[in-house]
């Protein structure tokens, strides 16, 4: 079909719609035309009624003559064009980092960290994490946005934590979840590193506890458990002869236990890596004995709630049991105060004591590193107070025969 063009200026036309208006007039299509390099361009600028016009087309070639005499820049309006598209994206990019990085932490913290967290890590690690966050970090910058947080506010975080008497495995919790937090914001681009929490060193402080049973004190603790709560008990009796944690024993199921090999298997543990078997001495087989069903299902939780699901925390009945022993009365440093990871920590003391290697008890205990487990070593029979003792006496033993002679014995007298 042929269209009737009309000659709106020097290298401007347009055609008008045959049914379409804009206002009181038939709609325009408006294109512009010129002369380069030997050929001619007819480039669409757009309908009147989407936008285009003649003052518009007079722009758009007043540009492109502009960049014709100084030979640089778009020199069609193809290329104008991807070039304005380049330059709205470029903005539009520009835009959204800018209120990306004036987004406060704690709705970076509410809609995409923790929904992420949610998917991937244990409820009760969430749990803390929400904790830490709502009491520890909030305060001091969940106003800010994340590009203004520095190491001060870090800082500032750690002070309020050693002000409280917070322990320093607590603020190493505190500052893991803020640099967590700020690490995901940096890989998805919503603020620039490098992550404040690095430049943030915490106090070095052994933390560990030291504090573990004797015989008698566990005879004294299982038979008062055993008047309360056959399950405490029970639970107790199983971390203090085969090294188990809590969580470690309320995730047991009878499919975990092999009652011809005597040993249980033990998955998924504190360290992902580490999976290993323990073995049941007797009084844990009897345990046993008398806790499985007739016909126990593989999948069935040795250690229950009463409503059949899963423990989450050590019942209350042991810390109770341990006040009213007064084994924690007057003791202030967590160090020394009996827990329940106190009969972890006694099932590797015992063993330790008896002579058994640093390299088994590790193995047995799931340790990750070695170094886990020489926090033990001077329990060992042969520790290190008896060998450095070898070297008493030393000096004292050479005899008066070998004391070497002095350069006066060889001399002549005159």
């Amino acid at each position: 079909m042929a269209y009737k063009w009309i000659a709106a200026a020097k290298g401007i036309r347009y055609r008008e719609h045959e049914t379409r208006k804009h206002g009181k007039k038939p709609d325009r299509y408006w294109v512009i035309q010129y002369h380069k390099k030997g050929k001619t361009f007819n480039e669409a600028v757009g309908w009147w009624s989407q936008g285009a016009s003649q003052a518009l087309a007079e722009e758009i070639l007043s540009k492109l003559r502009q960049n014709w005499l100084l030979g640089q820049g778009p020199q069609t309006l193809r290329e104008l064009r991807a070039s304005n598209t380049a330059a709205r994206e470029s903005q539009a990019q520009e835009q959204a980092r800018i209120e990306r990085e004036a987004t406060s932490i704690t709705y970076f913290w509410e809609t995409i960290y923790l929904p992420a967290a949610t998917v991937k890590k244990d409820p009760e690690t969430i749990k803390g994490e929400r904790f830490r966050f709502n009491r520890w970090i909030k305060p001091v910058v969940g106003h800010l946005p994340m590009k203004d947080i520095t190491s001060d506010h870090v800082e500032e975080i750690i002070s309020r934590l050693r002000d409280a008497g917070k322990a320093p495995r607590t603020q190493e919790h505190v500052k893991a979840n803020l640099s967590g937090i700020l690490s995901q914001a940096i890989n998805k681009g919503a603020i620039s590193g490098p992550n404040p929490c690095r430049r943030v060193k915490l106090a070095k402080k052994d933390n560990k506890r030291v504090r573990f049973l004797s015989p008698d004190e566990a005879r004294k603790l299982l038979d008062l458990l055993k008047l309360r709560s056959q399950q405490v008990h029970d639970a107790a009796l199983l971390s203090l002869f085969c090294g188990l944690r809590a969580k470690e024993i309320f995730s047991l199921t009878w499919g975990d236990v092999d009652f011809i090999n005597r040993t249980i298997f033990i998955k998924d543990s504190k360290h992902e890596k580490v999976n290993r078997h323990v073995f049941l001495t007797s009084e844990v087989r009897e345990m046993l004995d008398n806790r499985k069903p007739k016909q126990p299902s593989p999948t069935g939780l040795i250690f229950p709630k009463e409503d059949g699901t899963q423990q989450k925390a050590v019942p209350i009945t042991f810390r109770n049991t341990v006040s009213d022993l007064g084994w924690n009365e007057g003791i202030t440093d967590r160090r020394l105060k009996l827990v329940f990871h106190s009969l972890r920590h006694t099932f590797a003391s015992w063993l330790v004591q008896d002579g058994v290697p640093l390299f088994t008890v590790s193995k047995l205990m799931g340790h990750s590193t070695f170094e886990m487990t020489m926090r033990y070593a001077h329990l060992a029979p042969d520790n290190y107070q008896q060998t450095a003792g070898k070297l008493e006496g030393k000096l004292r033993a050479s005899s008066v025969d070998n004391k070497p002679s002095s350069r006066l014995d060889n001399m002549d007298i005159q």
